[in-house]
């Protein structure tokens, strides 16, 4: 926007806050525990009315089974006749090479009738299921991987087979993508961190269950209605959302993010980027694997705006022409959820201080000699400064933040 271009006045309609109230409430009513993560959604979606955006976002609702992520990203699926389809493409389960098709038993000029990436352009895809894509081979990973780096970077994708020579699409094609996968496993986590990852994730957060609430749910649940309510409410909500401000069609100047947030914006984008460094290991004594080097972090431009765009988003969603400390909790909740999965809960124990070997094996359900290779690498990427104990004697390591990342603590007064 240059200087003498007027700043685009965002003023959002009563009635679409009203809608966002009624979501809120029957997630409330319904879902107490998923509100995190239905709120990590709405930023997706908000983030699509930005401007002049260059990089699709990407987002991956991470837990165990029947901890609710399936029913966040299944509200978001479109209801027939509700006019979401035009802004979100639904598929459950699909393959990287379906992006651009090679298949041999198509007609050559039926190829581009399959191909997966052009409809998505301007949509949020939405995958009910992303674990198979984490899962097999290294082969296959890095084969999955690969094309998923490439297109989420925006710039289209080529690809050459002997069959049908090059295929593709040579410009930019902008999306976002939600998806729900189970905890992914260390050696995935390693191998994105080798080939750069776009993925972002969102931990969703572990809740108890009790007796009373269980017999209740037995008694008087009604899971149709509520995924139904739920439903309809995020359908009426975003159909009206795009309504009022169109895919690609808000200034993102025109929310102002103000310079001690955008700084804390910062600090969670340089941090992830040094989380994901890759941690090489050798083998101890012939026996065990221990870290012991890391290789330098991507420059952290990239997530810098995945960050940006999802702040802005999401203020945009709540009706704000300015982001808020709000907007960045969920920054620093996908920051800290999008960091390798072994070793995210010690993070989140060195919010609160110190954190010794027992902690560590507790909160990572692990056994000691693992939590002391966890903490290790931790000390290695320098987001921690480790202590070592006396393993033979069973003395615990100890773990405290780095200088650099005192600023993650947490104010635990009050």
């Amino acid at each position: 926007m240059t200087n003498s271009e007027p700043k685009q006045q965002i003023a959002t309609p009563s009635r679409l806050l009203n809608l966002l109230n009624n979501l809120l409430t029957s997630v409330h009513h319904h879902y107490d525990n998923l509100l995190p993560g239905v709120d990590a959604l709405l930023a997706m979606f908000g983030a699509m009315a930005l401007r002049d955006r260059t990089k699709p976002l990407s987002l991956m609702f991470e837990a165990p089974s029947g901890a609710g992520k399936s029913a966040i990203v299944q509200m978001a699926f479109p209801l027939p006749d509700s006019g979401l389809h035009a802004y979100v493409y639904r598929s459950d389960k699909f393959t990287p090479r379906a992006f651009v098709s090679h298949a041999a038993n198509v007609q050559k000029d039926e190829l581009a009738k399959m191909d997966l990436l052009p409809k998505l352009e301007g949509k949020v895809l939405i995958t009910k299921e992303m674990a198979p894509l984490f899962r097999g081979r290294v082969e296959e990973l890095q084969d999955t991987f690969s094309i998923l780096i490439a297109v989420l970077d925006g710039k289209g994708l080529l690809s050459d087979t002997g069959m049908r020579g090059q295929r593709g699409y040579d410009r930019s094609i902008i999306f976002n993508w939600i998806g729900a996968t189970t905890p992914l496993p260390p050696a995935t986590h390693r191998l994105m961190s080798q080939l750069g990852t776009r993925l972002l994730f969102f931990e969703m957060p572990p809740f108890e269950v009790s007796d009373e609430d269980l017999l209740r749910y037995a008694e008087d649940g009604d899971p149709g209605l509520a995924e139904s309510e739920c439903k309809e409410a995020m359908n009426e909500l975003l159909v009206g959302f795009f309504a009022e401000f169109p895919v690609g069609s808000v200034n993102p100047k025109s929310i102002s993010l103000p310079q001690p947030l955008l700084t804390q914006l910062i600090r969670w984008a340089k941090f992830l980027a040094r989380c994901r460094a890759e941690v090489k290991f050798e083998k101890d004594n012939g026996r065990d694997w221990v870290p012991v080097a890391v290789s330098p972090p991507e420059a952290p431009f990239k997530i810098v705006t995945y960050f940006k765009d999802l702040a802005l988003g999401r203020a945009l969603i709540y009706g704000r022409e300015t982001v808020d400390e709000s907007d960045i909790d969920l920054v620093g909740e996908v920051a800290i959820s999008s960091v390798p999965g072994h070793f995210r809960p010690i993070v989140r124990a060195l919010r609160l201080g110190e954190v010794r070997t027992e902690r560590a094996s507790k909160v990572c359900a692990v056994s000691a000699p693992t939590a002391r290779n966890y903490m290790a690498e931790l000390a290695l990427l320098g987001i921690a400064e480790l202590t070592k104990g006396n393993a033979a004697s069973n003395q615990a390591d100890s773990l405290v933040l780095a200088a650099p990342y005192k600023w993650l603590l947490k104010d635990l007064e009050g």
